[in-house]
């Protein structure tokens, strides 16, 4: 451990460990959000950062003995992490009772009561910049929390909601991103995983314009929209070594204006590294011109968001799109040799047809490196609250809401409808598939295309269909009335959401802010 400076607060991040249920088929994420939040306190703090998902519960305790923290921060994205937050915190807990342990992030944006616990101090909602640099002075001056906007502070055994920090889109400031804080050990496994290979990386923008009816960016934000000053974006790209960049956010090429300036900057400082994005294939089609340009330095791969191979699908995603914007788009990144990693929401009420569909459509246009996502309700979303209000969930154990699984009730048996979900990817990686691709698509390469075979034809089925099974047992022989009083407060009939958090815009919001105050 490097030395540290004693005269300051001490800040453990702890990125917690994935439930055992999730295979890891995605890109393999760095800590951003210790990064971040250790920029935000530099001046006032030291910050460890310690990867759970590649380290051990010893070795978390021998920190805490070392380094004694004086808070212990983590993040949630998704509800299959809460049992292991809540367990890490635990340790932090018993090796140093005096230590404030604080988690933020998607989830407990969304539905903190899930996170009421002993364990937790503070849950942070919403965007969490300016109020974890808050929360970090009064922990230095032992100053009172709920004076703090944005948290859920504990008070014995209830909590404490102070108001609502509000956001605003436009610009947002992020700190330079001090990557010496992640250990050595813990850098080989930060890749895009069908390249093998290591990458940065970074965001552009925060929120959503958008309002598709799957997302769940835009409701964390409460229909915000932020960006990034081109100038820190470029700086943390360039003050990198590796030569694989992955841009994390959906809506780099939105702003326009922000995106021109990135490309001229990265330009200007000679940066040619292969860069991954994200666009809407109307981004695509529209803003052509900024993908030629941006191709220029580097960019090589996009995540798209097709979705849907039929227009009737499109308007129930509340895509705003259509299915020959989805073909244009298709041929556009075909010319500019950009790799398209088209993403397709698999629906509960498919039919075999349906399947079939998709195949053909992927088929039919050469889409090599295609994902297709179950359909999820991510809890806390307005999806969320509908689906659990007319009775449409079928899974109720938060670590299968991880977009690998189907925890909706289908219209098919529920083994039948995962057969055809991974046959998708089974047709896609088979060895005609891939020679057919290589010969009639001008965007295959063979380190993506076979990695992506390997992984999803493969080793995910091979470890995923335990699980599944698992699944689909639970759902057969439990009875909601039975285990009702054994889950988390969102899962439960008497939850209702009429807090400010559980508004998916800041009118609704401020609405149901105003409305609690008056009952």
């Amino acid at each position: 451990m490097s030395a540290i400076s004693f005269s300051k607060l001490k800040f453990l991040f702890v990125q917690p460990e994935w439930d055992r249920r999730y295979v890891a088929a995605f890109p393999t994420y760095e800590p951003l959000h210790g990064l971040l939040l250790g920029g935000l306190i530099q001046d006032i703090a030291d910050t460890y950062i310690f990867d759970r998902r590649f380290d051990t519960d010893e070795n978390f305790i021998k920190i805490l003995q070392e380094f004694k923290p004086d808070m212990v921060g983590s993040s949630s994205h998704t509800g299959g992490e809460i049992p292991n937050i809540k367990r890490l915190f635990g340790l932090a807990k018993k090796e140093c009772p005096q230590t404030v342990t604080i988690v933020g992030g998607q989830h407990p944006t969304l539905l903190p009561e899930d996170f009421f616990h002993p364990h937790v101090d503070l849950i942070c909602i919403g965007p969490g910049e300016e109020t974890f640099r808050e929360v970090a002075l009064s922990v230095l001056d032992r100053q009172d929390f709920t004076k703090v906007s944005g948290l859920a502070v504990r008070s014995g055994v209830k909590y404490v909601i102070t108001p609502p920090r509000i956001v605003k889109s436009g610009v947002m400031t992020w700190p330079k991103f001090d990557r010496s804080l992640i250990l050595d050990k813990y850098k080989k496994n930060y890749g895009f995983v069908f390249e093998f290979r290591n990458n940065i990386y970074t965001i552009t923008t925060s929120g959503c314009p958008h309002r598709c009816s799957f997302c769940s960016l835009w409701a964390a934000a409460r229909g915000t929209f932020r960006y990034r000053r081109p100038e820190e974006v470029v700086e943390d790209i360039i003050s990198q070594p590796q030569t694989y960049v992955h841009l994390t956010d959906d809506n780099t090429f939105y702003n326009e204006d922000n995106a021109m300036e990135i490309y001229r900057l990265l330009k200007k400082h000679h940066v040619k590294k292969k860069i991954l994005a994200y666009a809407r294939t109307d981004t695509i089609v529209n803003k052509t011109h900024l993908l030629e340009r941006w191709k220029e330095i580097g960019l090589g791969a996009l995540v798209v968001g097709m979705e849907a191979v039929t227009d009737s699908h499109l308007a129930v995603l509340n895509k705003r799109s259509s299915v020959d914007i989805n073909v244009q788009a298709q041929k556009v990144l075909d010319r500019l040799g950009i790799e398209n990693w088209a993403h397709f929401v698999i629906m509960p009420e498919f039919q075999k047809a349906d399947f079939d569909a998709i195949w053909d459509f992927v088929n039919r246009h050469h889409i090599t490196y295609p994902v297709f996502v179950a359909y999820t309700p991510v809890p806390g979303t307005p999806l969320f609250f509908e689906a659990k209000h007319e009775g449409k969930l079928a899974s109720y154990d938060y670590a299968y809401y991880n977009l690998q699984y189907m925890v909706m009730r289908t219209a098919l048996p529920k083994r039948e409808w995962y057969q055809h979900y991974w046959g998708l990817y089974e047709k896609t990686a088979s060895t005609g598939t891939l020679l057919r691709r290589m010969l009639q698509s001008p965007t295959f390469h063979w380190r993506p295309a076979l990695g992506r075979a390997y992984i999803m034809g493969r080793r995910a089925p091979s470890r995923i269909w335990k699980f599944i099974d698992e699944q689909v047992e639970m759902e057969e022989t439990l009875r909601y009335e039975d285990i009702e009083h054994t889950l988390l407060p969102s899962l439960r009939r008497d939850y209702v959401p009429n807090n400010y958090y559980n508004a998916a815009t800041l009118a609704a919001m401020n609405e149901n802010a105003a409305n609690r105050k008056t009952s």
